[in-house]
């Protein structure tokens, strides 16, 4: 179910062609059991390097109705889930754990591992 609500909502974004959606990605679904509601998360990266994830969200919740209803005729269940949207934040986590971890090999003086001079290699 969380894959089907997941393409008909990114089809259905894209089918909308609201600009301030531009590069916005539908990154996956979560569906509760009970199939009352679907929070869908979606990574906005260049929207979000432009100050521009207000703007983002305010569309989502502006569209969100007529992506309903087309998740609502296309979902053939006895119930169909009510969706959210929500920023996936797992990428932009990943670009800093990325970042932190270059900044921790390169040192604090910016040379690569912060070699001890008997550790360099092709030393002795």
């Amino acid at each position: 179910m969380s894959e089907l609500v997941r393409e008909i909502v990114a089809s259905e974004l894209e089918r909308i062609g609201d600009e301030r959606l531009d590069m916005v990605t539908v990154t996956g679904v979560d569906v509760d059991a009970s199939l009352e509601s679907a929070e869908v998360f979606y990574s906005a990266l260049h929207a979000a390097e432009d100050g521009r994830l207000d703007e983002v969200a305010e569309a989502l919740e502006e569209q969100r109705w007529k992506v309903q209803q087309v998740v609502n005729r296309q979902v053939r269940a006895r119930r169909t889930p009510q969706i959210r949207f929500r920023l996936d934040t797992t990428l932009d986590e990943a670009l800093r754990i990325d970042e932190i971890l270059r900044d921790l090999s390169t040192g604090s003086d910016g040379d690569p591992g912060d070699v001890a001079d008997g550790d360099a290699p092709g030393a002795g």
